[in-house]
């Protein structure tokens, strides 16, 4: 494991199979973000890239990277299913998660204001939607929330739309009250903060399907 500073990597757009997604270019290797977290949780990423990827007998076999990015932190993996796009490097000295999936973002064929946000937010409270579960953050628990990063990751590829357009839809969901930040104190964002469905608020855990 190496830990870098976001300074000393070059991030770009990765060509997959059938999408592009952000990523990182060093030693002209493809490497992709697997888990963030908030700056303030610096010690716990690396307790978890010790124990989860230096420690597992497969994933130790795989470079991995622990980067301190402007606004947070990532664990990164060399993953060889992708390609560099050398052509569009993104500035290390600005790039946040919100700013990657800005700068990686493709142009949309889908029209965002057709798409019922409402039919939207049901399928991603669904079983096969987006990661709904009790979440900790500065050893207070929050019940029943998702990401934005990977609401971000299912609606793009739910409704076939670049993220720019995803965090869009997001924040329509929001303005509807479909659901919100835990605390009520971001917006709709392409970084790994809590939010909850609407329906969900106030259920305990133990009298729900979910």
């Amino acid at each position: 494991m190496l830990f870098l500073d976001h300074t000393q990597v070059q991030y770009c757009k990765l060509q997959g199979k059938d999408k592009i997604i952000s990523g990182i270019n060093y030693n002209g290797k493809a490497f992709v973000r697997v888990k963030a977290f908030p700056k303030e949780e610096l010690e716990a990423a690396i307790k978890e890239c010790r124990e989860e990827y230096l420690d597992h007998e497969e994933r130790s076999q795989i470079p991995t990277l622990l980067i301190k990015e402007k606004n947070g932190v990532g664990i990164w993996m060399q993953n060889n299913s992708y390609k560099l796009d050398k052509t569009s490097i993104v500035d290390g000295e600005n790039h946040s998660a919100s700013e990657s999936a800005s700068a990686t973002a493709v142009k949309s064929k889908t029209d965002v204001n057709r798409i019922s946000v409402r039919q939207l937010a049901s399928e991603m409270r669904s079983e096969n939607g987006v990661e709904v579960k009790t979440r900790r953050y500065k050893l207070k628990l929050y019940q029943r929330c998702f990401l934005g990063n990977e609401a971000v990751d299912w609606i793009s590829k739910r409704v076939k739309v670049s993220r720019i357009d995803a965090i869009k839809l997001g924040q329509q969901m929001i303005n509807k009250g479909l659901c919100h930040h835990v605390l009520d104190e971001h917006q709709f964002k392409d970084e790994p903060l809590f939010y909850r469905f609407d329906e969900d608020e106030g259920k305990s855990i133990w009298n729900s399907s979910i």
